[in-house]
């Protein structure tokens, strides 16, 4: 498919800067409406985005993503590494967020979220051969440590307090902290050549990316090549789009236990000790028994390895002829590939304590998956002078096939009895038709319309059918009479749309293990066979928009309402254990109202100087409408934290509301009891802000240039359950070692654990330095021939927020103690021959 309608556009010059490893921290606080939070610190990791807080309580709320016309399976392509992580940014030429139901229903259910375009870089025909380099070298740090007391404040502490327990203490001063967190060191090379060699425009490029990560034993390593040639015939009639991406990516994945294990062991015990495990130093009760619920930190990182490879092939050959009697119609065929390999491997040291009971040390997870695209479609883009209008139509199809192979095993290298495995193994295919069309009249007056047909080839009652369709109009004021001789205003227009959505994200799921209700009770389940009695998720799409310009487009910006309402949202329902699997419900209601504001202004524009600013904000109302016959909806134990309420946003937290005396004292309560220090369990606050938004500028004088990007979020909370775990001394039982704990215990005197207390929903509003850099272009050298330009960069240089954890920034909102994003400063080098 071929668009042209991109309202939201971000060219390669204005992503994000300094060490930049993936598609999702380059365009981070770039567009209004989409939140992108950080899967946490480690090198690699993914991130999630949300357009407008989403339309779906367990599925995929994240814009589908369109890579040159081929959309991108979303489909998780590896147990760790983003989705994205196999695309290098330097291939990117520009990313655009389509977010008009008119424009995003052309590509399906799966567009209900938006859709971001991403176009690669390719060569220009007439351009001589032109050769890049760029490298980034990067000192990453703990920006934030955790507030635990020192060995010393711990001693006094247990002393004062414990006394009968002071003889579990040691004599080390160890900094659990300093053990387990490092200095890392990043370096990104890129090389390409471009031009056209005759008729064919082509750009090679190659990449590589190495970053440690700041908790020791991560790290992470990418080599790309991508290819792009265009070859042209009988005078650029027939046209051809090759392209190739190869990437390998290499992950050692932390145990990020150790990140909580940190804040808890005995800070007065040392790192190693003369032992049977490794020489670690293990907690043991006197009888010898390895107390395996109390690890050394350390010993979770250094006596795992944990490592996972990716390989991924992707390429795509697109057909483009232009007819000679008539040239506005160009009929397209495109093939594309994607092929992924992963290879997880997980090596436990047999010496190590914490597995001293358990048999497996050895675990392996593979992962792989082949897409095939072929698509073919018609475009036509006419004038039609005499109605002093244009039409444009585009009509097509694309089959799509995807096999998935899953294989896994935990076994004990040296007795294989022990050995146990699971395989899986899937061929889905989907057929879809769409179309588009557009029609323009006096060159202000656009109607505009578009719909996709999706169909499981897989299911002959045709049950997972997804469909949208949508229509939006538009009006350019500027183009009046009226506003003829309104100099002030440079462009004016005002659109509306409206459409529809009905998808499931994963229809293989719903296939293994089918249950339906028995009559009478909804919530009874008996089995049924291969029959689908789900649902598919619906959303009902508005907006209305007004874009604007001013002093001849110094100023200009969009303002926006948007309200979607979805209906038929699978919840999971968990039976009894022994009664069968997770099974899926048609129940819920949601309903997601905001307006969102984006505005760039040119301060400054004149030879040898300027200045831009721009911001981006969005709010946000979010609502659960309904549950059917159910009020409340609780997660799972992993996410005790977290429940569904009708009424109140989706995902608010789910806990025990704390009761304080009269100085603002929590009360000691009995956890396991729910009395004295608790009053009820009830919805509190949510893990979804209402508000978030984003500065940023960029400028520069003679050869020097500046930019920063500042972003945040308000109106939301998040659990801090490993201050909640670590909120009292674990010295008042009759165990064999003493823990650290928070610093908040001065205040709050805990002698038990308070792990579902609402004391611990703190705020988690935040404003924070994304990045902030300054180049210099040195300019010409060796005769002219070279041009180079320097910078440097700190990116999270700071964060401005009451949340007293490591980072504010948590995704499902429950802090169990995340990888923090660290602090880091880059030098970067560019050279352009």
């Amino acid at each position: 498919m071929q668009v042209t309608y991109k309202p939201y556009e971000l060219s390669a010059a204005d992503f994000n800067k300094g060490l930049v490893s993936s598609v999702e921290p380059a365009i981070i606080g770039r567009f209004a409406g989409l939140r992108v939070v950080p899967g946490g610190g480690a090198p690699g990791a993914g991130a999630e985005m949300v357009l407008r807080s989403g339309t779906s309580l367990f599925g995929n709320n994240s814009p589908l993503v369109v890579i040159d016309g081929v959309l991108l399976d979303a489909f998780s392509h590896s147990l760790h590494a983003s989705n994205l992580s196999w695309l290098n940014p330097d291939d990117i030429a520009a990313v655009s967020l389509l977010k008009d139901a008119s424009a995003t229903a052309l590509y399906g259910g799966a567009a209900a979220n938006g859709v971001l375009v991403i176009t690669t870089k390719s060569g220009n025909a007439g351009d001589k051969i032109r050769l890049q380099y760029n490298a980034t070298g990067a000192v990453s740090s703990l920006r934030k440590r955790a507030d635990i007391f020192s060995a010393d404040e711990f001693r006094s502490l247990i002393r004062e307090r414990y006394p009968n327990q002071q003889h579990l203490l040691g004599e080390y001063n160890t900094d659990w902290q300093d053990e387990i967190y490092r200095t890392g060191f990043g370096l990104a090379n890129n090389l390409n050549v471009s031009g056209a060699m005759g008729p064919v425009p082509y750009r090679v490029s190659v990449g590589q990316l190495k970053q440690d990560g700041i908790l020791k034993t991560s790290g992470y390593k990418r080599n790309t090549l991508a290819v792009n040639l265009q070859p042209s015939l009988f005078q650029k009639h027939l046209t051809f789009n090759l392209s190739l991406h190869n990437t390998r990516q290499e992950l050692r994945l932390a145990d990020e236990r150790a990140i909580p294990a940190a804040m808890a062991f005995d800070p007065t015990q040392p790192v190693y000790a003369d032992n049977m495990y490794g020489g670690y130093f293990t907690h043991m009760r006197p009888d010898g028994y390895v107390l395996n619920y109390n690890v050394n930190p350390l010993s979770l990182l250094e006596q795992k390895e944990n490592l996972e490879s990716i390989r991924t092939l992707s390429g795509q050959a697109h057909v483009k002829y232009k007819l000679h009697f008539l040239p506005a119609l160009t009929a397209n065929y495109r093939y594309a590939y994607f092929k992924s390999e992963g290879d997880y491997r997980s090596n436990i040291s047999a010496d190590m304590a914490s597995r001293a009971y358990s048999p497996i040390n050895f675990i392996t997870h593979d992962l792989e998956s082949k897409i095939v695209h072929s698509e073919a479609f018609f475009a036509l883009d006419q004038a039609i002078p005499g109605l002093s209008s244009k039409l444009s139509l585009i009509a097509g199809a694309l089959k799509t096939t995807r096999e998935t192979v899953s294989k896994s095993t935990e076994n004990n290298r040296d007795d294989l009895i022990h050995s146990r495995g699971r395989n899986y193994g899937a061929t889905h295919e989907n057929l879809s038709y769409y179309g588009s069309l557009g029609y323009t009249l006096h060159d202000r007056y656009t109607l505009k319309g578009s719909f996709r047909n999706l169909s499981d080839l897989n299911s002959k009652e045709d049950a997972f059918r997804q469909q949208s369709i949508a229509v939006g109009i538009g009006w350019d004021l500027r183009k009046e009479a009226f506003l003829t001789n309104a100099e002030f205003i440079s462009h004016l227009k005002i659109r509306a749309d409206v459409g529809s959505f009905s998808r499931l994200d994963e229809p293989n799921r719903f296939r293994t293990v089918v249950w339906a209700p028995v009559q009478g009770n909804p919530f009874d389940y008996g089995f049924i066979g291969s029959r689908v009695e789900v649902d598919t998720e619906k959303t009902l799409v508005k907006s209305l928009g007004l874009e604007f310009g001013l002093m001849q487009n110094r100023l200009t910006g969009t303002l926006g309402y948007f309200q979607n309402k979805s209906s038929d949202l699978l919840i999971p329902y968990r039976p009894p254990v022994g009664s069968g699997s997770v099974r899926f419900v048609s129940l819920g209601s949601l309903s997601v109202s905001g307006l969102e504001m984006a505005m760039h202004y040119t301060v400054i524009q004149k030879e040898g100087a300027y200045l831009k600013l721009g911001m981006h904000a969005t709010v946000v109302k979010n609502r659960l409408t309904s549950l059917g016959e159910l009020q409340v909806y609780t997660f799972s134990e992993n996410d005790y934290g977290l429940r569904l309420a009708v009424g109140e946003p989706a995902q608010v937290f789910n806990l025990l509301n704390q009761l304080y005396d009269k100085d603002g004292k929590p009360i000691q309560g009995e956890y396991e009891k729910n009395k004295l220090g608790y009053f009820e369990r009830k919805p509190m606050g949510t893990n979804l802000p209402n508000t978030y938004f984003d500065l940023s500028s960029s400028g520069g004088y003679r050869n020097w240039e500046i930019s920063f990007l500042m972003r945040g979020a308000a109106g939301h909370e998040v659990f801090h359950q490993a201050n909640a775990q670590r909120s009292w001394l674990n010295a008042n039982y009759d165990d064999w070692y003493v823990s650290n704990a928070n610093r908040s215990y001065l205040e709050t005197g805990f002698i038990s654990p308070h792990r579902e207390s609402s004391h611990f929903l703190e705020d988690a509003s935040f404003l924070r330095l994304e990045y902030l850099q300054l180049g210099y272009n040195v300019g010409k050298l060796l005769g002219s021939k070279v041009d180079m330009k320097v910078n440097v960069t700190v990116q999270n240089a700071f964060v401005l927020t009451k949340y007293n954890g490591q980072d504010p920034e948590v995704a499902n909102g429950i802090d169990r103690g995340l990888y923090p994003q660290p602090r880091t400063f880059s030098l970067g080098l560019n050279l352009s021959i």
